[in-house]
């Protein structure tokens, strides 16, 4: 399944300033808890999409419990410093894509057991969260969602995600705004047709990790006759 995923797609890059060796060696080492809290989540033996995978770190944790794990970023320098820590540590099971998330979730025709976004649903832009999510609830059998926390906390560590979230940028700062705004995970999952089947939140600090599965059709009637 992973060779039939690597295939080019024309598409729009978009590098942050923060992207390839500063993102891999000091935003994702702090995510490993969270990191290790999805892993956990995943049952032995299963296909993984990491979406938004950045550097790889998640998807280099996963691949010795996972059959399979396939990370897609639309940042080409976080692909080529994934490709690259994929060089020194040559795992069979992983691939890695610079690919547009939108466009390759709906040209996929394989089905993976779990798809997982860490800090990505921030980032992307308002009007399309609620159908990213969609497009994996129809490529998986679960999602598992890990942000930041919504309604937030207020303290240090609230403090400083925001310090970070400014200083990645105006479009980056205003969707993370919005983000919030919003009611983060709970609020998308609901508006996606998901339902939220258990979660961790304030662990770590200021994170939401939620597991979704697709909403059945008979619950879709009774809310709409409720």
């Amino acid at each position: 399944m992973v060779n039939n995923l690597n295939r080019i797609v024309t598409m729009k890059n978009k590098d942050h300033w923060y992207d390839g060796v500063f993102y891999d060696k000091v935003i994702a080492p702090n995510q490993d808890r969270l990191f290790r809290q999805v892993k956990d989540l995943i049952k032995p033996g299963s296909t993984v999409i990491d979406v938004g995978c950045g550097t790889g770190r998640f998807s280099f944790f996963a691949a010795d419990a996972c059959r399979s794990v396939v990370g897609i970023d639309l940042s080409k320098r976080n692909i080529e410093r994934a490709q690259l820590n994929h060089s020194k540590k040559p795992f069979s099971n992983i691939s890695f894509q610079h690919n547009d998330v939108a466009a390759m979730l709906q040209e996929e025709k394989e089905h993976f057991d779990y798809a997982v976004m860490t800090y990505v649903l921030h980032e992307v832009d308002a009007g399309e969260r609620v159908q990213l999510i969609r497009e994996l609830a129809r490529i998986s059998e679960t999602i598992i969602v890990g942000d930041y926390l919504v309604p937030r906390k207020c303290g240090f560590w609230d403090f400083l995600n925001e310090l970070v979230e400014f200083g990645a940028g105006s479009e980056h700062y205003r969707n993370f705004k919005s983000y919030v705004a919003n009611g983060g995970i709970s609020v998308l999952a609901n508006m996606s047709g998901c339902m939220i089947m258990s979660e961790l939140t304030d662990e770590p600090s200021t994170s939401h990790i939620a597991v979704l599965v697709k909403r059945p059709a008979s619950s879709d009637i009774l809310i709409e006759q409720a």
